[in-house]
């Protein structure tokens, strides 16, 4: 069963035409108004990233408190407050198993 579009209402089609192209280019217009907006507001954000400075966290062990420690073992007594100093710095010390293996020789 088909229907018939009357002569009327291609009429109105016609005449409502122009404001359906109207409202088809504004939304398209609104979608790349959107992203603009949004890409400026992303490049402020970055600019401001740069020019901020960061705040240094005092509560973090820095290397001086590592110093310390060893320092009071050193006041230990003899022999065993050495080979446990040793010990610690052994762990401490971070041995990569492919450092020195290979060798260039190309330049």
């Amino acid at each position: 069963m088909s229907v018939a579009i009357q002569p009327i209402d291609l009429q109105v089609l016609f005449s409502r035409l122009n404001e359906i192209g109207r409202d088809q280019s504004t939304l398209r217009e609104a979608q790349a108004q959107a992203q603009m907006v949004a890409a400026s507001e992303i490049a402020e954000q970055s600019e401001q990233l740069e020019h901020r400075v960061t705040q240094a966290r005092t509560d973090e062990e820095g290397p001086e408190q590592v110093n310390d420690e060893s320092g009071k073992e050193k006041r230990g007594s003899g022999e065993r407050g050495t080979e446990a100093r040793d010990e610690r710095a052994d762990d401490q010390v971070f041995r990569d198993p492919d450092l020195g293996q290979n060798v260039d020789v190309c330049g």
